[in-house]
């Protein structure tokens, strides 16, 4: 069985039509079975085939003989992917408490700190715990966004079913494509623009700490983001650290995952 990395621009490009792949979204689209999900990613769907196709994430399919076919199990992926982000929420995910042991590095803190073996034991228990957590940081960064924006007609990308766009706003008067990333030195992705032209804005919550607020203390970035997408009166109030941080005390599971 042979699988190809592919999107719909892809497909577009073998000679799929546009009403064709309309036709495959319609015969795929009932298998999601949230109707505020269908709609969401209707909106996403068509405005992705609007412009070219290029937004469409790539996935790994069966290659086959009919690009209808292909099409298809492209989609059926494309859902699953939104359905399961937005269904398995980070916050919900316990964090881990165990990992892999290098010996080496188990070796050199012992001899650094000279400490004793419950001590370093403590020492694993909490690396283990805050890398768990750090993993889950960007997408509780969505999450909450999602609960801020999508009323106010913002649609999440969720499982990154957009390329390089984790939020947008389209309407026939303004189209707003958002990366949105946790701290200045994550990476972003490659593109910059889709092949219509539209600009992808990027924004990053944490700003690179200044000496004069402390080198170990990154700079909360939210005026940023409000000036991007044009906040109103009540986003400038939500769009804070404060608010981000009771949104992850009052949703975090409090259950740890051990071996």
């Amino acid at each position: 069985m042979v699988k190809l990395n592919i999107n719909i621009e892809d497909l577009f490009s073998k000679e799929l039509t546009v009403d064709e792949a309309y036709e495959c979204f319609n015969e795929t689209i009932g298998s999601v079975e949230s109707e505020e999900y269908r709609l969401n990613l209707e909106t996403l769907f068509e405005y992705a085939v609007a412009t070219g196709g290029s937004l469409f994430t790539k996935i790994r399919v069966e290659e086959t003989n009919s690009l209808l076919e292909m099409c298809e199990l492209y989609l059926f992926q494309w859902f699953k992917k939104y359905v399961d982000d937005r269904e398995n929420p980070a916050l919900q995910r316990p964090l881990k408490v165990y990992g892999e042991r290098d010996s080496a590095l188990m070796q050199r803190v012992a001899t650094n700190t000279g400490d004793d073996e419950e001590t370093l034991e403590k020492y694993l228990f909490g690396h283990f715990v805050y890398m768990s957590a750090e993993n889950m940081n960007g997408a509780i960064l969505e999450e909450y966004l999602s609960e801020v924006l999508e009323p106010y007609g913002w649609c999440w990308c969720a499982g990154s079913i957009y390329r390089a766009v984790d939020f947008c706003y389209l309407s026939q008067d303004n189209i707003i494509l958002l990366q949105v990333k946790n701290k200045y030195n994550t990476e972003n992705s490659s593109s910059s623009a889709i092949r219509a032209g539209t600009e992808i804005k990027k924004w990053n919550r944490l700003k690179k700490p200044r000496v004069a607020t402390g080198l170990d203390i990154p700079i909360p970035n939210w005026r940023a983001l409000t000036e991007l997408i044009n906040a109103d009166d009540i986003l400038l109030e939500l769009l804070t650290e404060e608010n981000y941080l009771e949104y992850i005390r009052m949703n975090s599971t409090r259950y740890l995952d051990s071996l």
